[in-house]
């Protein structure tokens, strides 16, 4: 990460460790990985287990702006056609 590569898709953190990403928010900000409580990444120490276990088990996440519209990421540049479908396909059940 020090080098700009970012190989992370979530950040889960605890008030108590805010102070350390503080150096980091120049670069987790705008790619929209830093901590917050809006979107459920910034949590109490006893909320800690159930919120990462609930990301690795694909909890799938949607923003919705002013006008109304959904907004998700379906994957990364790298992924492969299948995948984005297989992601696609997964935010439509969801929805649904």
């Amino acid at each position: 990460m020090g080098e700009g590569v970012i190989n992370f898709d979530k950040i889960i953190a605890t008030p108590e460790h805010m102070p350390t990403l503080k150096s980091l928010a120049r670069i987790l900000g705008p790619k929209g990985l830093m901590p917050n409580v809006k979107s459920g990444t910034l949590v109490k120490q006893h909320e800690l287990l159930e919120t990462v276990k609930q990301s690795k088990q694909g909890l799938v996440e949607f923003r919705v702006n002013d006008a109304a519209f959904i907004m998700n990421k379906i994957g990364h540049r790298a992924f492969e056609n299948d995948a984005l479908a297989e992601n696609l396909n997964a935010i439509m059940k969801a929805i649904a």
